[in-house]
């Protein structure tokens, strides 16, 4: 169940960002925004997903906002947690860049010489795949990787129903998609990924799935794999993989380097290349 957090707290009940605003906030308003802040700081200090969550509905709530002074609490608001978000992935990224550079190279060439490169459709919610993912504790690339690998990273509801992620338990509909649907499916995706590595877990404790918005290795990437499309032989003990072994090898030299698109694997050091870059 999705963890929610109000913003409500004293007269933070409806607002939203107006492009510039001619309030400007007295003494005592801008004690009153401190002590929001100091409330809601306990909150977020060491929750990711607190904190997304409290920023997500500040910026959602500022549609509807009726008066300029609730509507410059809200902004700034907003700006307050996620200037925090950002400054905690950026930490975060950079506590793990020597890994991830080790990671990429040493896959250099199996992983990427037949990779085609990333589309810039899979780029333009780059932002926030990377904020939700970083929410959820597991790597901003895979995210974008089952994303390509579901639905080649489209913005839209497909046919079947079950969403850009091919989640088959849940029913999207079908057709245009707007900002608040899409959050939605990401977010349905990170949940369901974080049970399928628990259940994991909790039949291989010995051998545990150990995926991190910091951490991640090859042996569980490919025991993703299976979790998510598949498993081979239809269990969930052991060294597992996926019964369709193309969705995790394609594009890479071997049996499935003529394939027509990038399997998971290739994707992911692609999205992590290009992360590294910037």
């Amino acid at each position: 169940m999705k963890k929610r957090l109000t913003l409500g707290i004293g007269l933070l009940i409806f607002g939203l960002h107006f492009p510039h605003f001619a309030y400007e906030p007295d003494a005592v308003e801008n004690a009153e925004l401190t002590a929001v802040k100091d409330q809601l700081s306990p909150l977020i200090e060491e929750d990711q997903l607190a904190l997304w969550n409290l920023y997500q509905q500040a910026r959602d709530l500022q549609p509807f906002s009726q008066d300029e002074k609730t509507a410059y609490y809200l902004e700034h608001l907003r700006d307050y947690l996620l200037t925090k978000l950002q400054t905690r992935k950026e930490r975060a990224k950079f506590e793990s860049q020597e890994a991830r550079k080790t990671f990429l190279e040493n896959y250099q060439a199996s992983g990427l010489a037949l990779a085609d490169p990333l589309a810039e459709n899979c780029l333009g919610w780059y932002p926030t795949l990377d904020s939700m993912s970083f929410a959820y504790d597991l790597p901003t690339a895979l995210t974008l990787a089952v994303w390509f690998r579901e639905s080649n990273c489209g913005y839209y509801l497909p046919k079947n129903g079950d969403g850009p992620f091919q989640i088959t338990t849940k029913d999207y509909g079908t057709g245009p998609i707007n900002r608040s649907i899409f959050e939605t499916t990401v977010e349905d995706f990170l949940i369901f990924a974080k049970r399928k590595i628990a259940r994991y877990n909790g039949k291989n404790p010995d051998t545990p799935i150990l995926l991190s918005y910091k951490d991640f290795n090859y042996a569980d990437l490919y025991k993703f794999a299976g979790l998510y499309n598949g498993l081979s032989g239809g269990t969930v003990y052991g060294a597992i993989g996926p019964a369709a072994p193309k969705y995790f090898f394609e594009k890479m030299p071997g049996s499935f380097e003529q394939g027509k698109r990038n399997g998971l694997f290739p994707q992911f050091l692609r999205v992590l290349e290009r992360e590294l870059r910037q």
